[in-house]
C-alpha cells in the first residue's frame, strides 16, 4: 500500500509547488501587504472638490468608515492586499501614504470617485 501512495504524493507535491513558490516569493518580497479601506461614490452624487475636502479630514480607518456611511459611499475593507496586486501607478501613492490618511481622489473614467486609506502594513 505505501508504494501506491508515492505517485499520489508526488502528484500532490507537483501541484502545490507553484503555490508554494508564489507564497515564498510574497513572503520574501520587500513590497508590503496592505490593510485598506476604500471609499467609492459616483461623481454625479458628490462633487470631486467636496469629496476631496471631506476625505482629507480622515485620520484613521475608523474615520474613513464613519465618513463613508455619512456620505452614503460604498465602503470596502480590503485585507492582506500585496503590493503586486495593485496597479503599478498606485504603488508609489500607497507606499508614501501615512497610515490612517486618505489617498488623493482617484478616478478611472470620471464616473466614480475613490479614495484608499492605509490601515496598516505588514
Amino acid at each position: 500500500m505505501p508504494h501506491r501512495l508515492i505517485p499520489v504524493v508526488a502528484m500532490l507535491a507537483a501541484a502545490l509547488a507553484p503555490a508554494a513558490a508564489l507564497a515564498e516569493q510574497e513572503s520574501t518580497s520587500t513590497l508590503p501587504n496592505y490593510d485598506l479601506v476604500q471609499l467609492s461614490v459616483t461623481a454625479s452624487a458628490v462633487p470631486i472638490e467636496e469629496f476631496q475636502t471631506r476625505t482629507m479630514a480622515i485620520n484613521s480607518c475608523a474615520d474613513a468608515v464613519k465618513l463613508g456611511k455619512a456620505m452614503d459611499a460604498k465602503v470596502e475593507r480590503k485585507r492582506f492586499v500585496h503590493a503586486t496586486e495593485l496597479p503599478p501607478q498606485l504603488r508609489p501613492v500607497l507606499k508614501n501614504l501615512p497610515n490612517g490618511m486618505a489617498s488623493p481622489v482617484l478616478s478611472e473614467d470620471g464616473s466614480a470617485l475613490h479614495v484608499l486609506v492605509v490601515c496598516s502594513r505588514a
